[in-house]
């Protein structure tokens, strides 16, 4: 793990936890295009701490989803643990990126027991493992069927119980937190449905969220990654404050429950 922390920090400074991508089977927190969204995070949030993660990869034949959330999990622990050494609060968000944003969400809806995670970022990531048309398909942009990555995660060919189990668009429920969802029209990757339909099952939950879409592929360029990621900031801080109607009359309390902010950038 990599932590980048401001000076000036004190025992109220966020915390955001960067997930990078690469199908659950290669990537590195090092890579230049992940680095290049650290950097914008850092830069538009200049007061939270940035924590960089790698995890276990699934070319490790041995590995699967239980080991990936194992060490996500402990990277949280971590930090809130050490979060008097560190200066900052226990209060953390998560964004991903691919196959990290299927990460980030499937951690923040099913294993965030704690409470730590307040929020999280989805930059165009898987959002239901259950999608035969896209489990089947070949892929030439990245030379393989989503079949074998998805069954190397996972620990097994289809299943649907199991699929369900690891997909954001399944696990998520009204007490869910905070989304946003960013997602390229032409990626080629990633279908950009699946993001509509994450969007769509927000919108029906009543979970405060956005959603945005860029003329863009798997990935963004410059402009719209450092849009992206003000709109992210922005998103995180608003989020925050919709916490702590949490503790104010039920009458404001639900009001903000409906808060719900869907934008198309076309």
């Amino acid at each position: 793990m990599d932590i980048y922390l401001p000076a000036g920090r004190t025992s109220s400074t966020k915390v955001v936890i960067f997930i990078h991508g690469g199908g659950w089977e290669s990537g590195s927190k090092s890579d230049p295009e992940y680095q290049q969204l650290v950097t914008f995070l850092r830069q538009k949030w200049p007061d939270a701490a940035v924590a960089t993660i790698n995890y276990r990869l699934t070319s490790n034949p041995s590995i699967h989803y239980p080991e990936i959330m194992n060490d996500i999990t402990s990277t949280v622990n971590l930090l809130v643990n050490n979060k008097t050494n560190f200066v900052i609060s226990d209060t953390v968000t998560m964004v991903g990126a691919s196959a990290g944003a299927h990460l980030a969400m499937l951690y923040t809806y099913k294993y965030n027991t704690n409470n730590y995670v307040k929020c999280v970022a989805d930059f165009f990531g898987p959002a239901k493992l259950t999608d035969w048309e896209w489990y089947n398909s070949y892929n030439p942009w990245v030379n393989k069927f989503p079949k074998d990555i998805l069954t190397q995660f996972n620990g097994t060919a289809w299943n649907i119980p199991l699929y369900d189990s690891n997909s954001p668009f399944s696990v998520v429920t009204a007490q869910s937190k905070p989304t946003i969802i960013f997602h390229g029209t032409v990626d080629l990757v990633v279908p950009l449905y699946q993001s509509q339909w994450l969007n769509g099952k927000l919108n029906l939950l009543g979970v405060p969220h956005e959603y945005y879409e860029y003329i863009d592929g798997h990935g963004f360029n410059y402009s719209n990654t450092s849009d992206a990621m003000d709109k992210t900031v922005l998103f995180f801080k608003k989020s925050f404050k919709i916490a702590i109607t949490i503790s104010l009359p039920k009458l404001v309390l639900n009001y903000s429950r409906h808060w719900a902010h869907i934008h198309s950038r076309l």
